[in-house]
């Protein structure tokens, strides 16, 4: 009632704008928890996918790094926590002036890639330079050096060490592999199909809530 008596009258159409506007205000609070939702399954995936992913890891050497033998060896080897890949693989023997003892490719057995060196190598210290290919296909082993020191130059009865060569690559048959250092391929195509889901869910949304109006 007004102060003169006379009764007020409701607008039904103020309610439904009001109405209205409320629906409006739902549209992209419903959006963005769509969006967060597939963002929490997204993280969750590519937490998998990197720890699945991980490079194999350098477990042991022959020589033993920082060890000295009694002369040089045959060959050199390196265990892996994964059998690499022998296409890609290059490992260098360097002696203190900087020449390479390391004769033929790379060979690979099961996890142990080995480098035989050339007869006539003389005593004295050395750092072996290696690079395999992990076997997630990411190059693995830049700056992870290892020395080892001979009392003696190589001899033709040298020990080889504990792996014997085997699925021999050729160096031609061996270009370097570039290191992407980037995500995978397999990742990037996941991240672009839950986007495109994403997408999808919102336009979904928006629509069932524009039908709802």
């Amino acid at each position: 009632m007004t102060p003169g008596g006379h009764a007020t009258r409701r607008n039904p159409a103020a309610g439904l704008r009001l109405h209205g506007s409320a629906r409006r205000a739902v549209r992209p609070r419903a959006a963005w928890r769509a969006l967060a939702g597939a963002a929490v399954v997204l993280l969750a995936l590519l937490g998998g996918t990197g720890t699945a992913q991980a490079h194999d890891s350098l477990e042991s050497t022959f020589p033993a790094n920082g060890a000295t033998v009694a002369t040089m060896p045959q060959a050199v080897t390196l265990t892996m926590s994964n059998t690499p890949a022998a296409i890609g693989a290059e490992i260098k023997v360097l002696d203190a002036g900087g020449t390479n003892w390391a004769v033929g490719a790379v060979s690979v057995l099961d996890n142990v890639a080995t480098q035989q060196v050339k007869p006539g190598a003389p005593a004295g210290k050395y750092t072996v330079e290696w690079r395999l290919v992990s076997s997630d296909s990411h190059p693995v082993g830049t700056g992870q050096n290892f020395t080892f020191t001979t009392k003696a130059a190589a001899s033709p009865g040298a020990v080889a060490g504990p792996a014997q060569p085997a699925q021999q690559v050729s160096e031609a048959a061996a270009p370097p592999v570039a290191d992407s250092g980037g995500i995978p391929w397999s990742v990037v195509g996941l991240i672009g199909v839950l986007v495109v889901v994403v997408v999808a869910m919102v336009v979904v949304a928006r629509r069932r809530l524009g039908q709802a109006d």
